[in-house]
């Protein structure tokens, strides 16, 4: 049995309206993309699909953390993502019809299910901060590395001027 078959949108039956479907996307769901970079964590996926006579439109609303590694003090950490919507049209027909379109996908009439996994991790992985880093500070207990922040604090503040730099900053 297909492990991603749970993220199948079945098409065909699917009557004229709205239709919303949750997921749950958590570790074992991300492992089966080679090269993840949410290895664990939970995602909550809300998938809304207005269903009409020549189209459907897919919006997808994600939240949830990734457990990973703090950029700054190494700790392990939730990193909440960064919750957003995002969208695709699915036409029928052929994909000639609108040129080069990320949002649009084109799929036969005669198609009787479309698969929400490959949207589902694109869109997790786009959820991504840029850096491991948030702001812990109102968390009990606090999730850092208290004794690697203290050292990154003396090191900065320890640092002597390089007269190299200095000199180059002179130089406009």
């Amino acid at each position: 049995m297909d492990p991603l078959s749970a993220y199948i949108l079945p098409i065909q039956g699917l009557k004229t309206g709205v239709h919303e479907y949750r997921y749950v996307l958590e570790g074992h769901f991300f492992r089966h993309f080679e090269g993840s970079l949410i290895q664990e964590g939970k995602v909550q996926a809300l998938v809304s699909v207005d269903k009409r006579p020549s189209l459907m439109v897919l919006d997808f609303h994600l939240s949830g953390y990734t457990e990973t590694t703090c950029d700054r003090c190494t700790a392990p950490i939730r990193l909440p993502l960064n919750e957003g919507t995002r969208q695709i049209i699915i036409k029928y027909g052929d994909a000639e019809e609108d040129g080069d379109n990320d949002e649009v996908v084109f799929i036969p009439r005669e198609t009787p299910q479309f698969q929400l996994a490959p949207y589902l991790y694109e869109f997790a992985m786009l959820a991504l901060p840029m850096t491991n880093t948030y702001d812990c500070q109102s968390e009990t207990p606090q999730p850092c590395n208290q004794e690697a922040l203290r050292i990154l604090k003396d090191i900065s503040v320890d640092e002597q001027p390089n007269p190299v730099w200095e000199a180059l900053k002179g130089l406009q």
